[in-house]
Parts: structure tokens; sequence; C-alpha cells
């Protein structure tokens, strides 16, 4: 009987990893053996979006890979106060300004522990900047966030105000983005309902500016 050829061991993705836009993707933050999962989205940014140091297996894989990881989380991080914000403002803006509107990064992959909280609040904001109504950014938060969602979050989204962030200039815009800014106002809700953000959604159960 002839020896079976030892089997390759699964590749595990990340919990709540999903597709955002094309060229953006969402998580939490990998454990040890969902590093080696990153190696297919060829990503050229990483940004974390928690003051928690990120694991050496994560660590090693962007040094090796030539992949920018960018510490937003740890760069923008102040002792807590009385700000009511889930995530500062700063945080949001950088991801937003430099790396989620900006094809240079792409791409770009959004973590936190959770992949809820600030990674929620992050695609919020960028949802309502497309246009979207607040019912579908909602219905998006609540379905990566299940039982953790939280009102704050929610809150945050609801109100976040488009007009604070700058875009990068039109050559640098990604074509999802140039899109929406073409797109009439009645086909705004047409693009949100069919996209939805629900590609690839991952069990949450399942399986400095620091840039290294």
């Amino acid at each position: 009987m002839a020896n079976k050829p030892p089997s390759q061991p699964l590749i595990q993705v990340p919990a709540l990893f999903s597709i955002v836009e094309p060229g953006v993707y969402r998580s939490a933050s990998p454990t040890p053996s969902q590093v080696p999962f990153l190696a297919g989205l060829n990503l050229k940014t990483i940004i974390s979006l928690t003051p928690e140091h990120p694991i050496k297996p994560l660590l090693q894989f962007v040094r090796t890979a030539g992949i920018s990881f960018v510490h937003l989380g740890l760069t923008h991080w102040r002792r807590p106060g009385t700000d009511w914000r889930p995530v500062r403002y700063e945080i949001i803006k950088t991801a937003l300004e430099a790396y989620i509107l900006d094809t240079r990064a792409h791409p770009v992959l959004l973590i936190d522990p959770l992949g809820v909280h600030q990674t929620g609040c992050l695609v919020g904001a960028l949802r309502m900047m497309q246009g979207w109504n607040f019912a579908s950014a909602l219905m998006e938060y609540r379905a990566h966030a299940g039982s953790k969602h939280r009102y704050v979050d929610e809150h945050y989204i609801e109100l976040f105000d488009s007009d604070l962030i700058n875009l990068p200039a039109p050559q640098y815009r990604p074509s999802w983005w140039l899109a929406c800014d073409e797109a009439e106002p009645q086909k705004v809700e047409m693009l949100t309902s069919s996209n939805g953000g629900a590609g690839l959604l991952a069990d949450a159960n399942g399986p400095t500016q620091a840039v290294v």
C-alpha cells in the first residue's frame, strides 16, 4: 500500500474577514494560524486601529512581504477622557484620506482585535461618505458586530461628518469611489443594496505612525 503524501494544513481565514470594496478588506486581528491567509491578498498596507501590539508572526509576515504596517491606533492614542466617540477622529480621517480612498495604498486590510468596533466605525464612516443611508450602513455594521454591537458605534456612524474629509487627487481615487461620485442621487441606494458590504464574511467563531 503506497504511502499517502502528507496533507497540506488548511488555511484559516481571519474572523469577520470581508471585502469592503475592491482593494479594501477588513477583519479581526489575525491569529498566528491565520496569517498565511493574508499572502493571497497581495496586500500593500495593513492598518491597525487600536494600540495593541501586533503578534510576532504578523510582523514577520509584513516584513518579509514588504507590506506597510500602519499602527494608527498607537500613533493617535490618548488617555481616555470625556470624549464620547469610540474612535478618535484623527484615526478615521487619516485612514480614509491616506489609505482607503487612495489607491497608492491598495490593497489595504483594516484590523482591530475583534474586527467589530473600530473597524465597524471606520467602514460605517466610509459608507456615509459614499451616500449610503444610515439604515443600510447600520445593517452592514450589525451584520459584522452581531451581539457585540454598541449603540455608541452606531451613533458615531450616524453623526459622521464627511465634509471634514479631504479626498486625494482624482487620479488616485479608486474606481468604486468615482462611480459613487458620478452616480445620480437616486442610484446611490441601488449601489448600496447591490454591494451590501457582505463579501466573504468569515464567522467570528471560526477556526509610531508606525510603518514596519
